[in-house]
């Protein structure tokens, strides 16, 4: 009897301890989660980065109640049914063909369908475990609460959303609009990336040739270095807001340097799923004058007339839909 008991410890610690450490997964690479969620195209950018750290808050929560007996029965029936909500999830996340699910974050890939099998092991784990009451303990309507509050505010501490940065950090950038026109009228961007599609490799053939820089309309302007974990987060993003709302992929111009090696730009291409964009190559010096150096640099224009310049945290969902409003196809 004891060597079950100590079984059953083991597996309810066990299951608590992964629900944790799935969660903390999750928050190392918070911004790959919230694209992942944004891509099912249910919820907007902003109503994705909430639902993330949400759910990063309840596997967090689930685990320590599991492990600690607090409000046991309640936390054995919401982990069931979060494990059978998610295995439904993973059938269509399985129909779509998708590599990983970010079940354990981007860190631990796993696909669909192993993660339904990890899930139907977790399910059936927990049914061992059923049948414990409560711990009880002095102060515990007080330590409780305050323990789940805290838990609460980590991934927003951690990793705020977006919105968050927005209001403490963003601020529009200064563009240097003399330079930015004298390179506009002259050959600065004319260095032109073929556009290449999902699939292609790339080979020798992947070089610029010349082309001139058309402006008319409204477009978005991307000044970023191929090598910023930062510039390739904006660029996912950016193709994310593209493809969810239908725009025309055309009408984003991204002016980029990779050290001179074509492989640089065509894995920044790659990475952030950005195919269909106009790619530039640019001299560096020349864009760090323009930017002031501050990667990425994200531009708003009306033919050639800057509408509106922002940085990484301010570039939104409906900042772009909104700008593109009368030109949806």
């Amino acid at each position: 009897m004891k060597a079950k008991q100590i079984i059953f410890l083991i597996i309810r610690i066990a299951v608590g301890l992964f629900f944790i450490l799935s969660a903390v997964l999750k928050m190392f690479t918070i911004k790959e989660f919230e694209m992942y969620i944004y891509s099912y195209g249910i919820l907007g950018y902003t109503l994705c980065t909430l639902f993330a750290r949400i759910l990063i808050v309840f596997e967090i929560c689930a685990g320590l109640c599991l492990i600690l007996k607090w409000w046991y029965r309640l936390t054995w029936w919401l982990m069931q049914i979060s494990l059978l909500c998610f295995s439904i999830f993973l059938i269509f996340a399985q129909l779509r063909g998708d590599s990983n699910c970010n079940c354990m974050g981007d860190i631990v890939q796993m696909n669909p369908l192993q993660s339904m099998i990890k899930n139907v092991v977790l399910i059936s784990l927990l049914f061992f475990v059923r049948n414990y009451e409560n711990w009880k303990f002095k102060y515990d309507k007080i330590i409780k609460p305050i323990s789940i509050f805290l838990i609460t505010l980590v991934p927003f501490v951690v990793a705020p959303p977006e919105f968050i940065y927005k209001l403490l950090f963003s601020t529009d950038r200064n563009i240097n609009t003399v330079l930015f026109e004298k390179a506009l009228s002259d050959n600065t961007f004319y260095n032109c990336y073929p556009t290449i599609y999902p699939g292609e490799e790339c080979d020798s053939t992947f070089v610029t040739h010349e082309k001139p820089l058309v402006l008319e309309g409204k477009n978005v302007v991307m000044f970023v270095h191929a090598g910023c974990k930062y510039c390739r987060e904006g660029a996912k993003r950016l193709a994310l807001f593209f493809n969810e709302n239908e725009l025309d992929r055309s009408r984003c111009k991204v002016f980029i340097y990779g050290h001179g090696n074509p492989k640089n730009i065509y894995d920044f291409i790659e990475k952030t799923e950005s195919y269909g964009f106009e790619f530039r190559e640019v001299d560096p010096y020349a864009t760090i004058d323009i930017v002031s150096g501050e990667y990425p640099t994200f531009i708003l224009m009306q033919d050639s007339s800057i509408v509106k310049s922002f940085d990484l945290w301010g570039l939104e969902e409906s900042t772009i839909v909104n700008f593109f409003s009368d030109e949806r196809k």
